[in-house]
């Protein structure tokens, strides 16, 4: 049997009872794609492979990322709190040394929400990464956090839970704003008077291929 170099968790969690419509790009299927690619490579034979199931998260966490108007029941469902759930696994996971690594396959997604939620934005209603963040702060006594965001989108959201926060170092690769959602996440976006220096923002040509990014 094959053996990880690194321990590495996983945790799927496709939202069976959230979609935007049945054709929209942002649905379940993509996940249970990549789910049944991942078994079918034979990945989850190898030793040091993890599955695990995903958490959920409470409403006292989600607090501690955001400000919900009116309240936490209006801007989110039952697949929100699990989502963020699934990201807490890993991070729980890893804070106890039980895995090197890992990665959470869950929808809906979050990077788009900012620090006061009022609905969806870019089909994020709570940001999952900046609660799985503020958790390790809170329970596990991390002091200083790196965030990546390499989706092609830039991640406005977490930009904004996270501006004036010189503990937190947000970087983002994305395709340039001026061509795509959502407009923002230019290289004169470096963080608030406090943590000036903290936000770095690379956007990238459209079509940028894998050259560019390296």
């Amino acid at each position: 049997m094959l053996k990880a170099k690194n321990k590495t968790g996983l945790v799927f969690f496709p939202a069976f009872d959230w979609a935007i419509d049945p054709t929209h790009p942002e649905r379940e299927e993509r996940l249970l794609y990549t789910k049944d690619q991942v078994f079918e490579e034979g990945i989850m034979d190898i030793d040091g492979i993890i599955e695990y199931k995903p958490l959920e998260v409470t409403k006292n966490e989600i607090n501690r990322a955001h400000f919900c108007v009116p309240d936490i029941e209006s801007v989110t469902t039952h697949s929100h709190f699990i989502s963020a759930g699934g990201a807490k696994a890993i991070a729980q996971k890893f804070a106890k040394g039980e895995i090197d690594k890992g990665f959470a396959l869950v929808r809906p997604p979050g990077h788009h929400a900012m620090r006061v939620v009022h609905g969806g934005r870019g089909f994020c209603n709570i940001n999952i990464e900046a609660i799985m963040i503020e958790y390790l702060r809170k329970e596990h006594g991390y002091k200083k956090i790196a965030i990546v965001d390499t989706d092609c989108h830039h991640g406005d959201g977490t930009q904004d839970v996270y501006w004036h926060d010189p503990d937190v170092l947000f970087i983002s690769l994305h395709q340039d704003g001026r061509t795509l959602y959502p407009g923002s996440g230019f290289t004169d976006e470096l963080g608030g008077p406090n943590a000036c220096g903290y936000t770095l923002n690379i956007p990238l040509p459209p079509n940028t291929s894998e050259e560019g990014y390296l």
